[in-house]
């Protein structure tokens, strides 16, 4: 897991540049007071920074901005980023549209305006012509800094879990799930279980789409999979190729103000399919959750209560994320 190496000599070659260092912070120490410098946007990037909270604590407060200029999605261009740091600018409305791209200048104007924004003909084109049965993934992982199993390295993103609803063509829906809460690698084992669940789909293992959010997430851990599992590695693969991700086509086609610039599921399910909340689950309402969960129900500590009570959890949270694309994809065929 660890190797040792010698690195005096590059340590000792980088003396003149701690020495500096040593300077620069003995100057800023001697000074009577801090530089005039008003906190923004800067205070965050591309670093948040650890003495925010004492160089903010002093200025102005007024009152907040309605319409906060860090709802604008993805501000990293470099004249708006300085155009908000050199004007001070905490509100969008005070951001000019030819700073913006396309989708800042809808988010801006449907937040001041309060417009929800929901391009039904872009959407569905991008999604193409229904070819049922439809397939909604997500996947739950663990990272584990010192590696739990042979075969995997620190930090890896393990998958453990995983929901997949089907739809009909009549609107029937299925659902079927893996956990693995057995405390062995769970890898073999929710490899076989995607091949067997995606092989014997209501239409006999027919080759729909296969829908996720943020997808290059669920594609990697498959990849990962089939490089492990040479001999599932075609089924596999071949489910990589039919997956679309729904997350380029919310933020493409579809905008609500309450989305607060935000395009991740949570934010948009509110928006879309209100009766469906997170906040409602009991235990685990969110990825990190999850894995505290499933790092919890596998350690040999764990009573068998507990571990019946963290796999409900943990299954009611991973079949809610699936039902949401459902939902999500619903929402454009059925306005």
């Amino acid at each position: 897991l660890f190797k040792e190496a010698d690195l005096s000599k590059e340590a000792r070659e980088r003396g003149g540049e701690v020495k500096e260092w040593i300077r620069e912070g003995h100057n800023i120490i001697a000074r009577e007071s801090p530089p005039e410098i008003e906190t923004g946007t800067h205070c965050h990037a591309p670093y948040p920074c650890a003495f925010y909270g004492h160089c903010s604590k002093d200025e102005d407060e007024g009152e907040a901005a309605e319409f906060p200029v860090e709802w604008l999605p993805r501000i990293q261009k470099k004249k708006l980023k300085q155009f908000i740091i050199d004007k001070n600018v905490e509100d969008m409305s005070e951001v000019p549209d030819d700073l913006l791209n396309k989708r800042q200048k809808r988010v801006k104007r449907c937040t001041i305006k309060g417009d929800v924004y929901a391009d039904y003909d872009g959407a569905r084109y991008s999604l193409g012509a229904p070819r049922f049965p439809l397939y909604f993934l997500d996947f739950e992982s663990i990272q584990f800094a010192v590696p739990e199993w042979a075969g995997t390295s620190p930090y890896q993103n393990v998958a453990f879990q995983y929901s997949l609803h089907i739809l009909d063509e009549k609107g029937g829906l299925q659902h079927r799930d893996f956990l693995s809460l057995s405390g062995d690698d769970p890898s073999r084992a929710i490899a076989e279980a995607l091949v067997r669940d995606f092989g014997t789909g209501p239409a006999g293992g027919s080759a729909g789409p296969v829908f996720a959010y943020y997808a290059s997430f669920e594609k990697k851990r498959i990849k990962e999979l089939a490089s492990r599992f040479k001999d599932l590695a075609p089924a596999l693969l071949s489910i990589n190729k039919r997956i679309v991700d729904l997350l380029p086509v919310m933020r493409n086609h579809y905008y609500h103000p309450d989305m607060h610039g935000s395009f991740s599921l949570k934010s948009v399910l509110p928006a879309i399919a209100p009766d469906l909340n997170y906040a409602e689950l009991e235990g685990v309402q969110h990825g990190g959750m999850a894995m505290d969960a499933y790092a919890e129900a596998i350690h040999p500590d764990t009573s068998p209560a507990r571990k019946q009570e963290l796999e409900r959890q943990l299954r009611k949270y991973c079949a809610l994320d699936t039902l949401a694309l459902v939902r999500l994809w619903q929402f454009w065929y059925k306005p």
